[in-house]
């Protein structure tokens, strides 16, 4: 894995050992407001990691892989286009800024010092793209936004016309800015009559170990997959001098790429700990607390090779998470079109790794596909034709108390 070129492995694997529990988020309290101004961005994309990482998170023997960079940077996009209630939603759920202009400056410098850090060594490459219809009005403030602070690339399209040459552009375009790892991002049919734009992430990492484990010393060993399950798998391994610590909890070893500016965190929970519990209490501040806790000694370290994929849509999530106007007429865009028409679709997220005993390849790819909403239909004129069952209610006016309450299902039944 000579010449290293190119999704952040650290983002995409370190979120894989590390999780803290999420769900349908509150209203924003004063202490969460305090947390979106006094933490830097780093921290919180990494408490957003944990979050989508433990929503995703399949059952005891799936393997998984995610860029939530990926996932972030393409929604943070999006979000230059949010207002009112759905910017408000999707700042609490992705930790974003409301400051529209401070957020996506802060984003951006943020993004650009990772990646100065990965393109000086070549082994980090991070593209965006948006695909808007051509004859739609975005506004010149949205697209001015994305293109200074994100470096899109714009093409315009007619997704009235040939949506399958419009969805072998974009999949190309993925495949091109993932060294072809992640092929097909956007299945037949996503793409309709309705899709005004698409914003697409790619990211992609590829980089030696700074200390290679030796092939030669590559052996078959049992991994326990549960108690009573096993499987035989060739387990790579290493002794020198590296960043490692020992709770009664877990183990965890840090494990540097070439240059030293990425790194793979492995976080082994002890015997007696289920993993998918475990990483439930295991959270953005135990992480940064099990980094501060490395110290620099002799280990040895066997570790199994794997590739692993995973693909995802991530809409329904999304919005279970925090974020549901996005995703319905409710949304508002309204900094990204005047019609205010527009609402989220789909979050497409894909991602792949293969670690080895030279180093890391990863990619990942997102992609947000924005339509039109429904139509709104005119209400018809108001009938009422009782002629169902049906439920009423005896009140006094002044204060609506109910006196009596009941339901007719068969008014052919006669009381006597």
């Amino acid at each position: 894995m000579k010449n290293s070129i190119l999704v952040i492995a650290g983002f995409l694997i370190l979120t894989q050992f590390t999780l803290v529990s999420c769900g349908s988020r509150k209203k924003t309290t004063g202490q969460e407001n305090d947390f979106l101004k006094n933490t830097p961005i780093e921290m919180r994309n990494n408490k957003f990691a944990f979050d989508i990482f433990n929503a995703i998170n399949p059952s005891h023997d799936e393997n998984l892989v995610i860029s939530p960079f990926s996932i972030s940077t393409a929604l943070a996009m999006t979000f230059a286009g949010a207002d009112g209630n759905t910017a408000m939603q999707m700042a609490r759920t992705l930790y974003f800024d409301m400051d529209q202009e401070a957020f996506h400056k802060n984003f951006s410098e943020w993004v650009n010092t990772i990646l100065e850090k990965g393109e000086s060594k070549k082994q980090l490459q991070i593209a965006n793209s948006l695909w808007p219809q051509e004859d739609y009005p975005f506004l010149d403030e949205f697209m001015n936004l994305i293109r200074q602070y994100y470096g899109s690339a714009f093409y315009k399209v007619n997704y009235k016309g040939d949506r399958e040459q419009i969805r072998q552009q974009i999949n190309a375009w993925v495949e091109k800015h993932t060294n072809d790892l992640i092929k097909d991002l956007i299945q037949p049919g996503v793409l309709t009559d309705d899709t005004r734009l698409v914003l697409v992430n790619a990211i992609y990492f590829l980089s030696d170990w700074k200390i290679a484990f030796d092939e030669n010393a590559t052996h078959p060993g049992v991994f326990y997959i549960t108690r009573e399950k096993t499987a035989n798998v060739p387990f790579m391994y290493m002794k020198d001098d590296l960043r490692y610590t020992k709770t009664d909890d877990y183990q965890a070893i840090e494990l540097k790429y070439e240059g030293g500016d990425f790194s793979m965190l492995v976080v082994l929970p002890a015997e007696n700990k289920d993993l998918i519990s475990f990483m439930k209490d295991f959270d953005a501040l135990t992480f940064a607390q099990t980094i501060e806790k490395l110290e620099k000694q002799e280990v040895q370290v066997y570790l199994p090779s794997f590739k692993v994929r995973s693909k995802f849509d991530l809409e329904k999530l999304l919005a279970a998470m925090g974020m549901p106007d996005a995703f319905s007429n409710r949304a508002d865009f309204s900094r990204m079109t005047p019609l205010n028409d527009l609402k989220i679709d789909k979050v497409i997220h894909e991602a792949f790794i293969d670690v080895n005993e030279e180093g890391t390849e990863a990619a990942a790819s997102t992609a947000v596909v924005i339509i039109r909403k429904s139509a709104i239909i005119d209400p018809p004129n108001n009938i009422f034709r009782a002629d169902r069952p049906f439920f009423y209610v005896i009140k006094e006016n002044s204060s609506n108390s109910i006196l009596f309450m009941g339901k007719v299902v068969n008014p052919a039944e006669i009381a006597n």
